[in-house]
């Protein structure tokens, strides 16, 4: 369980659309995506940090975090600081440096909650927490991550089921269901299926952007190339010059999909070598 959270970790990315949770403030929401999209067409995972650590600086002087009672400031809380930690990941941070920031996160989110109940919750709460919680999986015991592992199932499935338009949701769910093993109850059909509902039911570019590379990945898996290489042209569409499809496009010319990649990155650079950008 833990190596799948590791997995989600990678991929999972909080794909956001606009929902009452910003209510007060459906710009902040959309300005949020907007700067995770763009992370994607940075040249590298530090230029990417100092982006976003930038772009959070810039939300706490117009005073975002202020309200720290509000569900749309833990939310908000939530959906910078994983951005950052995926970052912090990739430009080989410390394991202490990744636990001190992930964990101080998710004691934030644990402090809200003691103040108010399930009924406030809204799906953009319950995903970005969740986000969080795997993230801080590899710092908690191993029973504990396995029960919490199957929480997060349950809560994806309701949550499809109560919103049947949820990119975001139907995404989350489907990497669950990819990378858990058919014993613990994942399955490739079921998260195809959903990635398939995810592009369906993609409004905003952010999740346009992800849905089809999720997408693109599994039906390459399948064998499905040719639905594969139109989903990637689809995405340099929505965010033209990005550096992530030249990566992916570089997994698949040699015979391995991002997904793949995810679980075996040692196993993958070995035979093929690390990818050099143009």
């Amino acid at each position: 369980m833990k190596r799948l959270c590791k997995i989600l970790i990678l991929l999972i990315c909080n794909l956001f659309i606009l929902n009452p949770v910003f209510s007060e403030n459906k710009d902040l929401l959309t300005r949020v995506l907007d700067a995770k999209l763009h992370t994607r067409v940075c040249e590298s995972p530090e230029a990417a940090l100092v982006y976003l650590k930038d772009f959070k600086a810039s939300l706490e002087a117009e005073n975002a975090f202020a309200d720290k009672d509000s569900i749309d400031c833990i939310t908000l809380s939530n959906l910078l600081n994983n951005e950052i930690y995926i970052y912090m990941y990739e430009t080989d941070a410390s394991i202490q440096e990744l636990k001190d920031f992930i964990l101080a996160q998710y004691n934030e989110i644990e402090e809200w909650k003691s103040n108010h109940g399930e009924d406030e919750y809204t799906q953009w709460f319950i995903l970005s927490t969740w986000d969080v919680v795997n993230q801080t999986m590899q710092f908690i015991p191993q029973t504990t991550a396995i029960r919490l592992g199957l929480k997060e199932k349950q809560e994806y499935d309701s949550l499809v089921q109560k919103y049947p338009d949820f990119s975001f949701g139907y995404m989350n769910a489907a990497l669950w269901y990819y990378f858990a093993p058919a014993i613990g109850g994942g399955s490739k059909t079921v998260a195809l299926n959903y990635l398939l509902k995810a592009v369906e039911t993609a409004s905003y570019d952010y999740e346009k952007f992800y849905s089809r590379i999720f997408c693109s990945q599994a039906l390459y898996d399948k064998g499905d190339k040719e639905t594969c290489k139109k989903l990637l042209e689809e995405c340099d569409s929505v965010l033209p010059n990005n550096v992530y499809i030249p990566f992916i496009r570089f997994l698949n010319d040699n015979g391995f999909s991002l997904l793949y990649y995810t679980n075996n990155r040692d196993k993958v650079e070995k035979k093929i070598g690390k990818y050099k950008k143009n």
